[in-house]
């Protein structure tokens, strides 16, 4: 992930602190979610697709081949939650 800045006026950081603290997340990951819905928006699903099925392979991978879905799952939170903590 690569750090970026934005200018937001005191309004918009205002709401998206209230909504933030409302949903017990940060800013950042709104914006970060608002950045995702435009981008899906606009590209086919087919790409966010293939890069699930190609994460979800190494993941496979990496734990040997013999995952289960729970398996999966956990390790596709513990990559979130990795990527929020590093952003």
């Amino acid at each position: 992930m690569e750090r970026t800045q934005i200018y937001l006026d005191e309004e918009q950081k205002r709401k998206l602190r209230l909504i933030a603290a409302d949903e017990g997340g940060n800013v950042s990951d709104l914006i970060r979610s608002a950045i995702d819905r435009l981008l899906d928006d606009r590209f086919p699903t087919v790409d966010r697709l293939t890069k699930y099925h190609e994460v979800r392979k190494r993941i496979v991978e990496s734990l040997d081949g013999g995952a289960t879905d729970e398996e999966i799952e956990a390790a596709f939170r513990r990559m979130r939650a990795l990527r929020r903590e590093t952003a």
